[in-house]
């Protein structure tokens, strides 16, 4: 049995990819999350937060450790009208791959009757460095744990129940 020890961190990040700044917090306004419950962080970057005290770090992630490996069988070249609608540069078509997987497609070109669709994702094959700063930590409480999210400042504010 596993015993996952749940935290609420707040922290600013700056992502580096090839040595450019790609993606950031808002300037000061810090991210609130609630460990294990956080799906739009990498795994190695809530990995990275993870057991760290206030102060300022940097930690590197591999492909495997981030986005994965760049799969080159997710992007696809599709004729026009196969599309249920015209296609736009950066628009979007869900559709199954070859195992009935369901994948979101981002248009990255079209050319003629020629549409080249992507389902990697952007960061997808590279390796990002992280450098953050962690402002706060401090355990999770019970209810945080029971409905998902943090609450309070940085978190949701839940309404006193009509009496």
């Amino acid at each position: 049995m596993q015993i996952k020890s749940y935290q609420v961190i707040r922290f600013e990040y700056q992502l580096i990819i090839d040595g450019q700044v790609v993606d950031r917090s808002p300037e000061g306004h810090p991210l609130t999350i609630l460990t294990h419950f956080a799906p739009n962080l990498p795994a190695g970057l809530e990995h990275a937060l993870l057991g760290k005290q206030p102060g300022a770090y940097r930690a590197v992630l591999p492909p495997e450790a981030a986005y994965g490996p760049y799969d080159p069988t997710k992007r696809v070249v599709v004729p026009r009208g196969d599309l249920p609608e015209e296609p736009r540069l950066g628009g979007a078509f869900a559709a199954e791959d070859v195992d009935g997987q369901a994948l979101l497609y981002r248009v990255v070109a079209v050319e003629g009757d020629s549409v080249t669709l992507e389902a990697n994702h952007p960061w997808a094959g590279k390796t990002l460095e992280y450098r953050f700063v962690i402002h706060a930590v401090r355990p999770a409480e019970k209810e945080e744990v029971a409905h998902g999210h943090v609450h309070g400042e940085g978190g949701v504010v839940h309404s006193p129940s009509p009496e």
